[in-house]
């Protein structure tokens, strides 16, 4: 969700209600305001369609509705505690595959080093100031992202 997505958002709301169809409005941290709106459109839903789904995903934040979260399935993420598991549960996403790809003998232990940075940097989060000056997520598509250069 970005500036000027609201009248969008609802009309996607709005026929996907009607069709059964999935939607997922992601980044509602971003307009935290609107989701007042949100609010109100989903009271106003008579008889959605039983295949409807509506996902949302935010980062934490305290002005999120309670209302939407009192009606919601709620899933969390986040990742491992502690290096050693973080590391492993990043190594063990990577499929066996991808790491036989590169013929380049620095490949493979290039791939370790960028796994534990990610997963230091993810340990790192939890400090809030402390572990860093700038917050900044270097969650799992910037992970893989790096891979992808790595491997060309």
């Amino acid at each position: 969700m970005g500036q000027g997505q609201e009248k969008l958002a609802i009309q996607m709301l709005e026929s996907a209600v009607s069709r059964g169809q999935w939607l997922m409005l992601q980044n509602c941290h971003l307009l935290v305001g609107w989701l007042v709106d949100l609010e109100k459109a989903l009271a106003l839903v008579n008889k959605p369609h039983p295949d409807f789904r509506l996902w949302l995903t935010t980062a934490p934040t305290n002005q999120f509705p309670i209302g939407i979260l009192q009606k919601s399935f709620k899933v969390v993420t986040e990742p491992p505690n502690g290096l050693k598991l973080n590391l492993r549960a990043t190594y063990f996403k990577i499929p066996s595959a991808t790491l036989q790809s590169c013929p380049h003998e620095a490949f493979k232990p290039l791939v370790f080093v960028l796994a534990f940075f990610h997963a230091v940097v993810q340990e790192l989060r939890k400090y809030g100031k402390i572990g860093w000056n700038i917050p900044y997520d270097f969650n799992e598509s910037d992970f893989n992202v790096c891979m992808k250069i790595m491997d060309t």
